[in-house]
């Protein structure tokens, strides 16, 4: 067993240095009664998916703002705002200790975020892109990865996958509530969020419903 003759404190495993004071131990070498854990890289196919998921999302800002004839600024400032959302979201996978939930409630923060900018402002691009982007990125998200993890995913994330259900269908609310300029973006979230719903029924052998009947039992 290895020794520190400064913090007097004994050490087993391969230790060379005190990580105390750092200084050098003396004595031999003791197996440790711990299994060695190697370090473990945050999931890359995570990453993977962020990265074509944002190269996805920012060619379909550049085509719709050439389609609709927009100002080459915005459309550079909108590509500009998903480089920074890829550099911030790549950084909490790859740091935070659960960063499936993590991001979960992010898309619900920036979902928050754009309706607070909608009441403060009225401005209806957010109604009419913002948000129903927002709602198609968090689907195709959880689509991902609930055809990757498949009943992990949906036994610890359930209560997300029907947040992101209900939101999808939230720009056909505002399209109804004429909110909305450009009504292409309001259908395709509410198409993409029944057509999710209806996987998770059909394709999850019942384990979505389950899960989903937990969070709403009374006991």
């Amino acid at each position: 067993m290895k020794h520190c003759d400064r913090c007097h404190i004994d050490f087993t495993g391969e230790l060379n240095r005190c990580p105390l004071c750092g200084t050098g131990l003396e004595g031999s070498a003791v197996p440790s009664p711990f299994p060695a854990v190697p370090f473990t890289r945050r999931s890359m196919a995570a990453q993977r998916v962020l990265l074509v998921a944002s190269i996805a999302l920012a060619a379909g800002i550049v085509a719709l703002g050439v389609a609709l004839g927009s100002s080459p600024l915005s459309v550079i400032a909108a590509v500009a705002a998903i480089a920074l959302n890829y550099l911030f979201v790549r950084n909490m996978i790859a740091h935070a200790p659960d960063f499936l939930r993590l991001i979960e409630r992010y898309f619900l923060v920036l979902l928050a975020v754009a309706a607070l900018w909608f009441i403060a402002t009225g401005n209806l691009a957010v109604t009419t892109f913002v948000i129903p982007s927002i709602s198609l990125l968090a689907i195709l998200f959880d689509a991902i990865l609930v055809a990757t993890f498949r009943g992990t995913f949906i036994t610890d994330y359930a209560k997300y996958l029907i947040y992101d259900v209900i939101l999808g269908a939230v720009p056909a609310l505002s399209l109804a509530l004429g909110q909305v300029t450009w009504p292409y973006l309001a259908w395709a979230s509410l198409t993409a969020a029944a057509l999710f719903l209806a996987a998770l029924l059909l394709f999850t052998k019942g384990r979505f419903t389950r899960e989903a009947k937990k969070l709403f039992s009374v006991r």
